[in-house]
């Protein structure tokens, strides 16, 4: 992707695949915030399993990106001359209190963003978002088929477009979008895993969801086409789309 990020949305999802894009980060972060209190660098690399350095690197890292907060504190509570040198303890950012999002969704959306951001083509940013959004929904849906013994063509194993939407569901529901279908040709779904983000930027985050819902969707049903009429992030009780063109 080669226009820079603009506004403050475009730094917050920089800041977010920045921070989170490394696996050793992710999981420092995640064992930190499931903490749910302060702790130190030594608890965080005997549970994480790795060094004391490389966690301490880690944890200022995510200070500095404001993932995490730290202060010093001395964990036996005593004062004075004898009480030792004040440990630095780590704990979830005030700003970050209110995230409830399971990890695979922070890891699924910093794995997107970055392979958006080492993009080298002349193409626009949201086309290119697009684009790395079908191509994952494609891969995890032919996958899918693979992992069944399924041949990854045409549909050979899906009589209907109702069986093959929801075939789709089930995967968009392990991906965290919650999806349902009432055995018509509409794809529903009451989360998203990107949500934070959508509802600072649903044109942007928005985008690349549905494209994430039409690459599943072309493994399934190749000749099926998606059309979106609702959207949470716009105010819409559920993200819906229907399947057409099958």
């Amino acid at each position: 992707m080669t226009k820079t990020f603009a506004g403050q949305t475009e730094r917050d999802i920089e800041r977010l695949a920045n921070a989170l894009g490394d696996p050793t980060r992710r999981r420092i972060f995640f064992f930190v915030r499931s903490a749910g209190e302060l702790i130190g660098k030594d608890e965080v690399s005997e549970g994480v399993g790795v060094e004391r350095r490389l966690a301490a690197f880690h944890l200022d890292k995510l200070v500095e990106q404001r993932f995490l907060r730290a202060e010093f504190r001395r964990r036996s509570g005593r004062s004075g001359p004898g009480a030792g040198r004040p440990a630095k303890l780590y704990a979830l950012a005030d700003s970050e209190l209110s995230v409830s999002l399971p990890e695979r969704h922070y890891d699924l959306l910093a794995q997107l963003l970055l392979r958006a951001m080492s993009d080298r083509s002349e193409a626009p940013a949201q086309a290119v978002l697009e684009r790395v959004g079908y191509e994952f929904g494609r891969e995890i849906g032919l996958r899918q088929l693979a992992e069944r013994g399924d041949e990854a063509t045409p549909l050979r194993t899906h009589s209907t477009t109702t069986e093959a939407i929801a075939e789709v569901v089930r995967l968009l529901s392990r991906y965290g979008f919650a999806a349902e279908s009432d055995g018509t040709d509409t794809i529903k779904a009451c989360a998203c895993p990107f949500e934070e983000m959508a509802f600072h930027d649903p044109a942007r985050v928005c985008g690349l969801d549905r494209s994430i819902w039409r690459g599943v969707l072309s493994a399934f049903a190749p000749d099926a086409t998606l059309a979106e009429s609702t959207t949470r992030a716009q105010g819409d009780e559920a993200c819906v789309a229907h399947v057409v063109g099958a």
